[in-house]
């Protein structure tokens, strides 16, 4: 393999799959607290206190989406945020919130991130999409937050992928034990079936062997009157089979001809 080549397995081996990363920012969630309890930040507009162990909210979740691998640094939220920075606003302090900034996202066409649901501050939904004009987006994928934790939701393939691949190993599973467990075919008996786990024995079990080695012996000798009878009626079958029929003549009038004389048959056996 070249080296390009194996430079590109190397780089395509260390892409995390994000649907299984779990983010959270303990110091920056910290530095939010810090700013909140030293009233660097203006309070909520509708006039609730701010959870020193949770500090996240509306204003201040899209920075906090940002320090995050599911952000991407091409977007046009960077664009505006480094246009705030260069404005000298501070994107914690006095930027805009998330309302204001999807507003102004619409000015943009291109990759953007907004936030769509909020239930502040234990849970919010944000969304990756493409824009096209000012009223027309494509939904490219959905992170959510909770307790601080920033997930990516898995998509419908990956949702209807993993189930498929949960019910085929349970049918597989189930049919591999029915299949240790088939009823045999015996063509006197016909089919009979196996216990799939024997019943563990008991006391009363060894103690009456001496019992069922009786009533094994009487099955034994049963079975075998059976066979017989099975034997004796196949000969009579045989003989049935072997049965030959003569031509007598009748006995009411004395037939003109041999063709007009009725035949009667009578059963001979050997």
């Amino acid at each position: 393999m070249s080296a390009p080549a194996a430079a590109g397995a190397v780089a395509t081996d260390a892409t995390p799959n994000l649907l299984h990363v779990q983010f959270k920012d303990p110091e920056f969630l910290s530095y939010l607290s810090h700013l909140q309890s030293t009233g660097q930040v203006a309070p909520p507009s509708d006039g609730s206190k701010f959870d020193p162990n949770h500090p996240l909210t509306e204003h201040n979740v899209m920075a906090y989406f940002a320090t995050s691998p599911f952000f991407d640094r091409r977007s046009n939220n960077e664009q505006i945020r480094m246009q705030n920075i260069a404005n000298g606003i501070q994107n914690l302090t006095g930027g805009m919130g998330a309302r204001q900034e999807e507003e102004e996202l619409k000015r943009f066409t291109g990759l953007e991130f907004v936030l769509v649901h909020s239930r502040a501050p234990l849970c919010f939904v944000l969304q990756k999409r493409w824009r096209t004009s000012a009223t027309e987006t494509t939904p490219l994928a959905a992170y959510y937050i909770i307790n601080d934790s920033i997930y990516q939701a898995p998509d419908m393939y990956s949702i209807l992928a993993t189930r498929l691949q949960s019910t085929v190993y349970g049918l597989k599973s189930s049919l591999s034990a029915q299949r240790r467990a088939r009823p045999s075919f015996d063509s006197r008996r016909g089919h009979h079936g196996r216990f799939i786990v024997p019943d563990p024995p008991t006391d009363s079990a060894i103690s009456g062997a001496g019992k069922n080695g009786n009533s094994a012996t009487l099955t034994q000798e049963d079975e075998e009157e059976e066979e017989e009878e099975e034997e004796d009626g196949a000969e009579a079958q045989g003989e049935d089979d072997e049965m030959e029929f003569e031509d007598v003549a009748g006995n009411d009038a004395p037939p003109t001809s041999a063709a007009d004389a009725p035949q009667v048959k009578r059963a001979r056996f050997h």
